[in-house]
């Protein structure tokens, strides 16, 4: 097993607060969805705008890179989005955490619970090498629940967690509290 080193969680002040404003303006909410009773926080608005995420990766790329990942594990599916542009930014490796049966081959299944459901998540076989530095990528910290389940299968394939990178943060809901492994960083917390 290997040991981890505890980190504080800390938070990264990434955009200017024109991009702060910008983001605030274009994170939409959307009520009762994907079931009653959550309030979805959608960066579709943001990505759809030229030139976003590119200023996003950008900004954020800087403490990426001090983290010396070599492997972004990138969750499904909004995390692909900025999981691959830091892979490509850093020149780390990708590895994409998928929902069950749309990776090919043979895959590790872990389970995970959210804010708003549980289930499984699946990684393609080897693409995880014991001692990997990695770095855990989605698009929304909420509960902690699929990043903490991804740190902890992260960790039992002998890789090590680095820390975390997420485009939104909803504080109220104190996700970064379950993400004691490693620093989190958020572009835009709300």
């Amino acid at each position: 097993m290997t040991t981890q080193t505890k980190h504080e969680p800390e938070i990264t002040e990434v955009l200017s607060s024109e991009l702060q404003t910008f983001f605030l303006a274009n994170v939409h909410e959307i009520e009762h969805f994907p079931i009653a009773n959550i309030l979805f926080k959608d960066i579709a608005p943001v990505l759809a705008q030229p030139g976003m995420l590119s200023r996003a990766v950008s900004a954020i790329s800087p403490v990426v890179m001090e983290l010396k990942p070599d492997k972004i594990l990138a969750v499904d599916a909004r995390g692909f989005i900025l999981g691959a542009a830091l892979a490509d930014r850093t020149e780390a490796g990708l590895v994409m955490v998928r929902k069950p049966g749309k990776l090919p081959g043979t895959v590790h299944r872990f389970a995970y619970t959210c804010e708003y459901s549980s289930g499984h998540l699946e990684v393609t076989d080897g693409v995880i090498d014991y001692g990997d530095r990695c770095l855990i990528v989605d698009d929304l910290l909420a509960t902690g629940g699929t990043a903490r389940a991804t740190s902890d299968f992260t960790v039992e394939r002998g890789a090590i967690v680095v820390g975390y990178c997420f485009m939104v943060e909803i504080e109220a809901l104190e996700g970064r509290k379950r993400l004691h492994d490693g620093p989190v960083h958020t572009i835009f917390r709300c």
